[in-house]
């Protein structure tokens, strides 16, 4: 009977103890995956500042805590980046250099128009369907000088696109941390390098 009351006290205590520990576990934070579906790269166009350009479009949805917080007034900052890197063999790839495009999204309660602003420039929409487009595509964006990839076989170009939540006010990070609402994001994907930009003078 005493063995009997001492195996029952044991697995009563282990099965508290493994659903206190599940309880410290963080969950599985799923983020909302950003798609890639264009890139590409292109040499500065009549009336453009000498260098090297990218375009990039994602597809992704803008959950509605997203759109809540904006309508709180908290502002929203999302990211296209590029990198370019150098293959080594023997170790991890070496950046060469990461170029960012960042556009900021905000909700004005006043005129109830949201407004999106990146490069010193400001533009106005009536609603949130509106405005999405120009956040998911990039078009032609300056990364680097023109003849950054000249006569480097070995330099590969990635991309990637993110809600970048560091800009967001430090007790909201703790949220978002936990949250796949706001952990918008796609992995860093290869850009194909056309061969007239490699052979750039």
């Amino acid at each position: 009977m005493r063995l009997d009351r001492l195996l029952n006290r044991m697995t009563l205590t282990l099965s508290t103890i493994l659903i206190v520990l599940g309880g410290l576990v963080a969950p599985n934070v799923q983020a909302e995956t950003a798609t890639l579906m264009n890139a590409q790269l292109s040499l500065s166009e009549p009336g453009d500042a000498p260098g090297l350009y990218a375009s990039t479009a994602y597809e992704f949805n803008i959950p509605q805590a997203l759109d809540n917080a904006l309508k709180r007034g908290v502002p929203l900052y999302f990211v296209h980046a590029i990198r370019i890197s150098k293959d080594r063999w023997y170790w991890f790839d070496r950046k060469i250099l990461e170029s960012r495009h960042l556009s900021r999204l905000s909700f004005n309660p006043i005129t109830e128009r949201y407004q999106l602003s990146y490069n010193g420039l400001n533009n106005d929409f009536e609603s949130l369907k509106q405005v999405i487009p120009y956040i998911k595509n990039n078009r032609h964006w300056q990364i680097a000088a023109s003849n950054v990839l000249a006569g480097h076989p070995t330099y590969h170009v990635e991309t990637r696109f993110y809600l970048d939540t560091s800009k967001l006010p430090k007790p909201m990070q703790v949220t978002a941390a936990g949250s796949h609402d706001w952990n918008i994001a796609s992995e860093w994907e290869p850009v194909s390098v056309p061969a007239s930009i490699t052979e750039a003078p």
